[in-house]
């Protein structure tokens, strides 16, 4: 079976490029991967596929899985998941490989992990648009009550660069990993589990923290998928290459189905930066960033005791912030990232949407990140006959869709969705999607989470 862990990055250029990478540091005994790429452009996109060995040779399947040709078609709103081990053997050989798509239209692509074996651990997390340097990661943990981070990093330049991840923790303590002439297109993982020590920590550290990541002159993506090796919990999500002064935050959770969730805030700019947070139920928490301590944890059903879903609007006052969002319930555990409403769009793009769909359901939850009120407008691939609109959103309001109460949606239908806001360009939305697996979450953890995307 072919392993392939990856990291989805994005760079336009005449085409739409992602670059996907393999991941060196296992999650479980037998890693493998998929990706979900998504047709959000204006018409049908003609996609290709290619796969690169670790030195730097080119393979370009003709035959990818469930059969389908490479390059493929796909109509807009449409996506198609590559289930690497599904791909022929003599189409692409037992190995660890990057993946670059390309195609002619705007496309999307969410990546998910899946570590195998008594305990399993399952990550997901949405591509880049970019590289850049510094990148920042909102949280970062190193024996924190059974957490590691993998930390993966990928020079996404032209030339070779020199990386070095600063790690800051909540109680002062700094440490430092650093690799130097990691090649174009390359990686270096650093698996906190006792592979990659950070140097100024010991054996005994106990770290909840975040980290700047820098290169020598070339751009890079980061992603950390976090885990507990005894339990399975994982929770993945992508770096930041800059910040706000406002974050939106679609979801978050006090005992919501037994679902708990926490936010991590970081700063990005030197000096003071307080931090206030509205709830958008009622209720508000705050926090202040030094350049000694500078992030922040707020455990929901500590600031928000209140049970139930509802989102957040971050306002930081003397500097630019980025934050995560981590739900978790019991072992099972996953993150999105927080959203600069500036960047938010009046429609977006879901690669991927499931309804018992080899048990897997998801739901979505949409926020209004705008000024103007506005209904959405909900639309599946292949259903597009059953689009609908929902109630109107006040600003920072939030609304969540989930899947299996979408009776007009089959049984086992996986596929991609449009969410558009009828207010038109005036609004602005931005959405993030759960997964689930209730008959799996015995024998790990079997739950991911991912942003939507700018259409």
């Amino acid at each position: 079976m072919k392993r392939l862990s990856v990291i989805s990055v994005f760079l336009v250029i005449t085409m739409l490029f992602a670059v996907v990478i393999p991941a060196s540091a296992q999650l479980g005994d037998n890693d493998i991967s998929s990706f979900t790429v998504q047709n959000v452009g204006t018409a049908t996109a003609t996609v290709t596929v290619t796969f690169y060995e670790e030195d730097g040779t080119a393979v370009t399947p003709t035959e990818l899985n469930n059969s389908k040709p490479n390059p493929f078609t796909l109509a807009v709103g449409a996506s198609f998941e590559v289930y690497v081990p599904g791909i022929p053997d003599a189409q692409l050989p037992n190995g660890s490989y990057s993946v670059v798509i390309s195609a002619d239209q705007q496309v999307v692509a969410i990546a998910n992990l899946i570590g195998q074996g008594t305990i399993n651990f399952n990550g997901s997390y949405s591509g880049f648009s970019s590289g850049a340097t510094p990148f920042y990661l909102p949280s970062v943990v190193y024996n924190y009550y059974g957490w590691y981070s993998l930390i993966s990093v990928q020079n996404v330049g032209t030339a070779d660069t020199d990386v070095t991840v600063s790690i800051t923790c909540s109680d002062g303590t700094t440490g430092t990993l650093s690799t130097t002439g990691l090649a174009p297109m390359t990686s270096v993982h650093y698996d906190l589990n006792g592979v990659n020590v950070p140097s100024g920590f010991s054996a005994s550290t106990r770290c909840s923290g975040s980290a700047q990541v820098t290169s020598t002159g070339e751009p890079v993506v980061v992603v950390d998928n976090q885990r507990v090796p005894a339990s399975g919990n994982t929770q993945s999500f992508g770096g930041f290459a800059s910040g706000s002064t406002q974050v939106s935050v679609p979801a978050l959770y006090t005992n919501y189905y037994g679902w708990n969730a926490s936010m991590n805030i970081r700063k990005i700019t030197s000096g003071n930066v307080s931090v206030s947070v509205a709830y958008s139920d009622s209720g508000s928490s705050s926090c202040t960033l030094t350049d000694a301590s500078p992030s922040c944890l707020l455990y929901m059903p500590t600031v928000h005791p209140t049970s139930g879903y509802f989102g957040a609007t971050v306002t930081a006052t003397g500097g630019d912030v980025v934050a995560i969002v981590n739900s978790a319930n019991g072992a099972q555990a996953q993150t999105y990232n927080g959203v600069n409403p500036g960047n938010g769009t009046s429609a977006v793009g879901i690669p991927s949407v499931m309804k018992s769909y080899y048990g897997w359901n998801t739901s979505f939850t949409c926020q209004n990140v705008g000024s103007v009120a506005t209904s959405l407008n909900i639309s599946y691939d292949s259903y597009s006959a059953n689009a609908y609109n929902t109630a109107s959103l006040s600003p920072g309001g939030t609304l969540e869709i989930f899947q299996p109460a979408e009776s007009f949606l089959p049984s086992s239908y996986q596929g991609g969705a449009i969410i558009t806001a009828n207010a038109g360009s005036s609004a602005s939305i931005a959405c993030i999607v759960n997964f689930n697996n209730p008959g799996l979450m015995s024998t790990g953890d079997w739950s991911m989470s991912y942003n939507a995307f700018n259409r």
